[in-house]
């Protein structure tokens, strides 16, 4: 071959091979350009995938001989932004009101919020926060917000919300500044003689608290009487009342809020002057306790008698009498218990005079249980006399025969004298030393006091104070039927004990 031809063919072959480069490039140009179209149709996520293809595209349109040089960069396909969602129009809360109010607890109401999914509940303690905390959801336009604290500040603010997209979108909030009520007081009497002293129990949320009485001259409705401006006055003594006028008295704690005031509610007690604290003198013998007071300014309906193994334990209540002692029942010897009589009296109108019980104070007192009487053992069968109380009981075998008032020794003159003795004999008729006829004479000390019926008594001289002044010379004497049925039941050597 000449050198001429040989040229010749080498210049057509480079000819043929940048032709077919320029062939390659135009099909990997096209697929570029397939690409671009798609993403801009897709989102981000997907553009990624569309990448992977067009490489591969442009692998297949290599020629055999790979060129260590591509004659271009791939395309990357740009990111497309995601849609931002319309955020949705929510109304606002018109009309928020408060409906209930309690010493925990704050309920609402508003207006509905036409396409709400629900509403969203804020709340601040404004006495100890700053900052509201988000309380809870609701689904209706009403609520009710528990477990707050007592005689509180609160702030509560309500938004409605529309749900989208899994996103809460709240409205315009309104926001009411309320308190829970303070806790009612618990009042107690502590004097109802010539004034009436009233005490209570500190409420530290309270301002202060509100007295309000209702009486006669009231016409049966409580007006103020006093307000107290610190919570830490807890008792007020009213002066300006009338022994035997009842007095009703009603007290609010308070909290008082910028120009607002929140009342607990009322804590009433019933009252009376002149139903003092009986004043009491109590003994022990024969394993009861004696009690013997002295009758209140005011004439209660009775006296209730209660008592206690413990002075500031649980009291039970004994009996109640219109005399004024009280002689329990048989009790624990050797064990301490401890005393409370307290007057009491109705009031009301003529058509229900028991519409009201009034009640007195008390004082308490404690007394060890005595087995015997002045240190004598006296059994089950015996006879006990109260000076003081001047009453008389017979037991004979543990079980009561009689019981009866008496009338005992002129008070400083004659006393029948105090002691445990025995019944010296039974005589029926008698005639006393005094030249006295009686029915039945029991005789129990050597110097001529004894038990015996008197027959120039009227039946209302028995029992109360008519020994002072106008008691016998010492004899213990007795109604007529007690008596006879003391004699009959009785035998010589029987325990007399008299105190």
């Amino acid at each position: 071959m000449t050198f001429k031809f040989k040229h010749a063919l080498a210049v057509m072959l480079a000819a043929i091979t940048v032709a077919c480069s320029i062939v390659g490039t135009i099909a990997v140009s096209a697929a570029e350009t397939g690409t671009r179209y798609s993403t801009e149709n897709t989102v981000s996520s997907d553009v990624a995938d569309m990448d992977t293809e067009s490489t591969k595209a442009t692998e297949t349109a290599k020629p055999s001989q790979p060129s260590t040089k591509p004659t271009s960069k791939p395309s990357v396909a740009p990111t497309v932004p995601p849609t931002q969602p319309i955020k949705p129009s929510v109304g606002a809360i018109k009309n928020l009101t408060r409906t209930k109010s309690t010493t925990n607890s704050l309920s609402f109401k508003w207006n509905k919020v036409k396409g709400a999914t629900g509403y969203v509940i804020y709340y601040r303690n404004n006495d100890a926060h700053k900052n509201f905390s988000r309380l809870t959801y609701v689904k209706s336009n009403a609520c009710t917000v528990k477990k707050l604290k007592t005689g509180t500040w609160y702030d509560v603010k309500i938004a409605a919300y529309v749900k989208q997209g899994g996103v809460k979108y709240e409205g315009k909030s309104q926001t009411y500044r309320t308190a829970t009520l303070p806790n009612s007081v618990s009042v107690s009497l502590k004097e109802s003689g010539s004034a009436i002293k009233l005490s209570w129990n500190k409420i530290p949320q309270a301002t202060g608290y509100k007295i309000y009485r209702m009486s006669r001259n009231t016409n049966g409705k409580y007006v103020l009487y006093k307000t107290i401006t610190s919570n830490s006055t807890t008792s007020y003594r009213d002066t300006g009342v009338k022994q035997g006028k009842a007095y009703y008295y009603q007290i609010k704690a308070y909290r008082a809020i910028k120009k607002n005031t929140y009342y607990s509610s009322p804590s009433t007690i019933r009252c009376m002057a002149g139903l003092s604290a009986p004043s009491i003198s109590i003994g022990s013998k024969l394993s009861r306790a004696n009690l013997t007071w002295k009758k209140t300014p005011v004439t209660p309906t009775a006296y209730e008698i209660f008592y206690s193994t413990s002075k500031n334990g649980k009291y039970k209540k004994l009996g109640e009498t219109k005399n004024a002692f009280y002689n329990t029942k048989k009790l624990t010897a050797g064990k301490t218990y401890y005393f409370r009589v307290r007057a009491y009296r109705y009031v009301g109108s003529s058509s229900n005079p028991k519409k009201y019980k009034i009640l007195g104070t008390y004082q308490t007192k404690g007394v060890k249980i005595s087995k015997n009487a002045y240190g004598v053992s006296v059994g089950g069968t015996y006879v006990e006399i109260s000076i003081n109380q001047q009453h008389m009981w017979y037991y004979k075998n543990g079980k009561l025969v009689v019981e009866t008032d008496v009338v005992t020794g002129n008070y400083g003159t004659n006393d029948t004298p105090k002691g445990a003795y025995s019944i010296i004999y039974k005589a029926s008729p008698a005639t006393l030393m005094q030249n006295s006829h009686v029915t039945f004479w029991l005789p129990f000390t050597s110097d001529g006091c004894g038990i015996h019926d008197a027959s120039w008594r009227s039946s209302w001289e028995y029992g109360g104070t008519r020994y002072k002044g106008h008691g016998s010379h010492g004899c213990v004497n007795t109604p007529y039927n007690a008596v006879k049925k003391i004699y009959n039941n009785i035998s010589s050597g029987t325990r007399v004990v008299v105190y």
